[in-house]
């Protein structure tokens, strides 16, 4: 992803909000495709840990999800997942587990009994750098 921005449609949002809320308290986890910095697929994962406080992508269906992406003629633009209990920002283990730098990450956490996120971008240097979003129309 080449701009400061992320352009997501509210529909894509909410289908990311869908699953981190049916994977909690568990983290949820996926991956987000599409063109320069406009997704156009959001893809739930399996989180494998099953856990409260980290997850791990299912590799099977990790690697369909980066098929689906590649035989469409787009791109990895991102990886969201949870932080049922926070933080809002990618924690120490995301940092140094960040394996695509060229992906954004967003974070859901809930907050006063909503969830909310941020969009970060993992810089090897600094952590951690907040990106812009801007909605589309799907």
């Amino acid at each position: 992803m080449s701009s400061s921005n992320l352009s997501l449609s509210s529909e894509q949002i909410e289908e990311m909000q869908r699953h981190v809320e049916n994977c909690y308290p568990e983290e949820g986890c996926g991956i987000l495709g599409g063109f320069s910095d406009r997704v156009a697929w959001v893809i739930p994962i399996t989180n494998m840990l099953h856990s409260l406080t980290r997850y791990q992508m299912d590799p099977r269906e990790q690697i369909d999800a980066f098929f689906k992406i590649e035989d469409a003629g787009g791109k990895l633009i991102g990886i969201f997942h949870s932080h049922p209990n926070g933080p809002e920002f990618p924690s120490e283990s995301d940092v140094r587990e960040s394996a695509f730098p060229e992906a954004v990450h967003i974070i859901w956490h809930p907050l006063d009994e909503e969830w909310n996120y941020h969009v970060y971008r993992i810089d090897p240097i600094v952590g951690f750098v907040a990106v812009g979003i801007s909605l589309h129309r799907p």
